[in-house]
């Protein structure tokens, strides 16, 4: 399984983007991916979870899964992600940044 994860916007207009190869990583960075996709139910999810107004400086975020069913992406911001979704989010964006440096 793979993680695309896109990060977009913000005050600075900044862009991210990160993929992860699930067999890559630590065995518990994997088993947590999953059951926070587990969790929120991925598949079922819309394919856009916005609201309006949206604001310049807030973030847009991508996250698409490819596995063996095929691919499947949500976008979402930062004032219409679900609880659970925020979660994901924010691991995403932590483990995007330790990828960096």
């Amino acid at each position: 399984m793979r993680i695309h994860f896109e990060r977009t916007g913000g005050f600075a207009g900044m862009s991210m983007a990160t993929t992860f190869d699930l067999d890559d990583l630590p065995e518990d960075e994997a088993d947590h991916l999953k059951s926070l996709l587990d969790d929120l139910d991925f598949d079922d999810l819309p394919e856009k979870i916005v609201s309006s107004p949206s604001g310049a400086d807030r973030f847009s975020y991508t996250i698409a899964i490819e596995n063996k069913k095929g691919r499947r992406a949500v976008e979402t911001t930062d004032s219409a992600a679900p609880e659970k979704l925020r979660g994901l989010i924010n691991l995403l964006n932590q483990m995007s940044r330790t990828r960096r440096m």
